[in-house]
C-alpha cells in the first residue's frame, strides 16, 4: 500500500493537471478582441420605399 510514484509520472501529472486548468479557463472565458465586428446599419428613416427598391 506505499507504493511510491515514480518522479516523472508526478511531474508528467502536474503538467497534466496546469494544462487542463488553462483549457478550462481560456474554453469558457469570452473573447474582449473578436475578429468581426458588430454590424453597423446604415440609417435609412428619411428614405421612401421607390428609395429603398433602387438598392
Amino acid at each position: 500500500m506505499n507504493d511510491e510514484l515514480n518522479d516523472k509520472t508526478v511531474i508528467s501529472i502536474i503538467i497534466a493537471t496546469i494544462l487542463l486548468i488553462f483549457l478550462l479557463v481560456f474554453t469558457f472565458l469570452p473573447s474582449k478582441n473578436e475578429l468581426s465586428p458588430d454590424i453597423q446599419w446604415k440609417d435609412t428613416a428619411g428614405a421612401s420605399i421607390e428609395q429603398l427598391k433602387a438598392y
